[in-house]
């Protein structure tokens, strides 16, 4: 929908805007801000992907839409963006120096004339948005930033951001962090960094002293959507970051649950989780490895696919579905785990992180975009199984469950975390 009209500022305790990358999850997870501060009596503007105006507007913040900068909302990125078809540490530098960084000028371009026309008291922006900090640093107007991904910051004791490696202890881990941290500098993020450093200096800002990765979290204000036990140990993380639990969303006013869903929430057997988040959409990627590998165990399938359809589901799989399985496109997350004994997933972090809200343990698959990084942090912390693979066999998903449900200390772990996680309302 197009940008509604702007309250006169008269009318407006505070106007905020926010600014996010045109995926989902980026795109929604701050929409409980955005309420709570509507509720308050604030303005919002929010620069945000077309597929996501509706959305924005029913919580009471105006929408901006990107016109430089490339809007592909409602689409694969990897159709607008080929070159990030793949997985690796190579995909997520691409990532960063034709995407996160790469726009950062096109959104300095867009929001210069609103920031011109409205007085705006401060910015919010998902960690990737690049170009925010800049338009701040230009305008004088204070931004924050919010965390819905593993926290990057380097740090002596901390592997460096992008391999998926776990800490190693001592003299040798930090001389390996270091190792590691140039090369992966050089051959992952040089090019990020060429293109953050010749940005600023387009921008006729002065050099940024931190490296660009670094700069995902504002120096005045980072709210990281989690909690110290699902990261690494750290020795120098700035006060300037917040830890705020999970973003959970607010409660859907208008789902309705699916014929079968009483069968979940009475299930005499363990209910398992399945999801390959909201950008994946090729089945056979975890979720038919999953029912063919489930199909004879004596747990409930609960599949949520983000979009496709059960027709679609069933045509992936090559016929009809497993007695126990139950699969619609969304559950929301807050009831649906209330009710599971097991997540599988990809590893998107805030599916991950919700699960852990509630204790759930995980089985993790998926090495793309950065979830090698959320899988080195499964195992870190003991929550779950990582198969370190985005496409596992039916009998690696089925001995990952047994494992998890057998074995209760992966239960025990995720315990911890949502116990850590119970006093944070990050909305």
């Amino acid at each position: 929908m197009e940008s509604q009209p702007i309250l006169a500022p008269e009318t407006v305790v505070a106007r905020f805007l926010f600014a996010s990358i045109p995926v989902p999850a980026h795109s929604t997870n701050p929409l409980p801000f955005a309420a709570r501060l509507v509720e308050r009596g604030h303005e919002v503007l929010w620069y945000s992907g077309r597929a996501f105006h509706d959305r924005i507007a029913a919580v009471g913040a105006t929408p901006v839409p990107y016109r430089a900068a490339t809007d592909f909302s409602g689409r694969e990125i990897t159709e607008v963006f080929p070159q990030l078809v793949g997985a690796g540490p190579k995909v997520i530098g691409r990532a960063f120096a034709d995407v996160f960084v790469g726009e950062a000028a096109r959104r300095v371009a867009d929001l210069r004339p609103v920031l011109a026309e409205h007085r705006v008291d401060a910015m919010l922006q998902d960690g990737l948005m690049y170009g925010i900090g800049m338009l701040g640093e230009l305008t004088g107007v204070p931004h924050a930033t919010f965390g819905d991904g593993p926290l990057p910051y380097a740090d002596a004791d901390t592997p460096p951001f992008g391999p998926g490696l776990l800490p190693m202890r001592g003299p040798v881990g930090r001389l390996r962090n270091r190792v590691v941290a140039a090369a992966a500098g050089r051959l992952i993020f040089g090019r990020a960094q060429r293109v953050y450093d010749r940005t600023r200096a387009d921008l006729g800002l002065p050099p940024d002293p931190r490296p660009a990765l670094d700069a995902v979290a504002s120096p005045m204000l980072h709210l990281q959507g989690c909690t110290p036990s699902f990261d690494y140990p750290r020795r120098q993380l700035p006060p300037t970051v917040h830890w705020v639990g999970a973003l959970r969303p607010d409660p859907p006013r208008d789902w309705t649950p699916p014929a079968w869903w009483p069968e979940v929430v009475g299930s005499a057997v363990p209910v398992v989780h399945v999801t390959q988040g909201s950008i994946r959409p090729d089945m056979t990627e975890l979720v038919v490895p999953a029912l063919r590998g489930l199909a004879d165990s004596p747990v409930l399938v609960l599949v949520t696919t983000g979009g496709p359809s059960v027709a679609e589901v069933e045509a992936a799989y090559g016929g009809p579905l497993p007695a126990n399985a139950r699969v619609t496109d969304f559950v929301p997350y807050d009831l649906a785990f209330r009710h599971v004994a097991v997540v599988v997933t990809n590893g998107g972090y805030t599916g991950v992180t919700l699960a852990l809200a509630h204790g759930v343990p995980l089985v993790q698959a998926g090495r793309t975009e950065e979830k090698a990084e959320i899988a080195a942090r499964i195992r870190w912390t003991g929550v779950g199984v990582a198969l370190g693979t985005t496409r596992p066999s039916p009998a690696a998903v089925r001995a990952g469950v047994r494992r998890v449900l057998d074995e209760p200390s992966f239960g025990a772990a995720a315990g911890r975390v949502r116990d850590e996680m119970a006093p944070h309302d990050a909305g």
